[in-house]
């Protein structure tokens, strides 16, 4: 193969390497910073809020009633962290693919960058225990410290101690294993559609590396 020829084709190898990353990250971006960030925010409705009604319920039931603009600053400021946690997990799938990525160097004309959905099993559980860790952190860092606030100075201490014990279990509990469940769903769309980007953007590469002049004369291997 001329010089020429052989740096054509190692430019096209580079152009589908960057083409497929890009896939990467923007499908990892999607589903960090849009699915489970979705998952997370607060609904645009009240009674939506899954965090804020339990509360509420729980009070209501020990004859007590919160202040609504500490609750929703508590709240708040709850998910703003657990977001900003989130956010930083995007690495977590990124690396690993894209790294195999960069290492690719086919062996054969016709070989391609592939993925199973198998490979990105283990990098989805390790996105889960990390937000599993994220939100531990987060009941122990801010809503251990702040449920105080939520209460009037001359409520009973016996009652909202009681309130603030059975809602950290919940979110240790129910909250967390709803919020895992549902990542898990975007979880598994989001990789079927990365596997599915990529599939397309080999099709690309094989059809451009078939009908590229420097193939004219030399059928490609099997």
């Amino acid at each position: 193969m001329e010089a020429e020829d052989q740096k054509i084709l190692e430019q096209l190898d580079t152009n589908y390497k960057n083409a497929v990353i890009l896939i990467v990250e923007n499908n990892t971006k999607s589903l960090i910073d849009e699915d489970i960030a979705s998952l997370i925010k607060e609904p645009p409705l009240d009674s939506m809020d899954a965090i804020k009604q339990k509360l509420l319920s729980l009070a209501k039931k020990e004859n007590l009633v919160l202040n609504d603009e500490k609750l929703k600053k508590l709240l708040s400021n709850y998910r703003m962290v657990l977001l900003e946690k989130i956010a930083e997990l995007k690495d977590v799938r990124n690396k690993p693919l894209i790294d195999r990525i960069v290492e690719f160097i086919p062996e054969r004309e016709t070989e391609t960058i592939d993925l199973e959905v198998e490979d990105l099993k283990v990098i989805d559980k390790k996105i889960k225990s990390r937000v599993k860790k994220s939100i531990l952190e987060c009941n122990d860092d801010i809503l251990v410290e702040g449920l105080d606030t939520i209460y009037k100075d001359s409520e009973d201490r016996e009652k909202t101690e009681k309130i603030s014990e059975l809602f950290l279990k919940y979110m240790k509990t129910t909250y967390q294993k709803q919020l895992l469940d549902s990542i898990d769903i975007k979880q598994m769309v989001k990789d079927r559609t990365l596997i599915n980007g990529i599939n397309e953007q080999k099709e690309r590469y094989l059809f451009t590396k078939t009908n590229s002049h420097i193939f004219k004369e030399k059928s490609l291997s099997a």
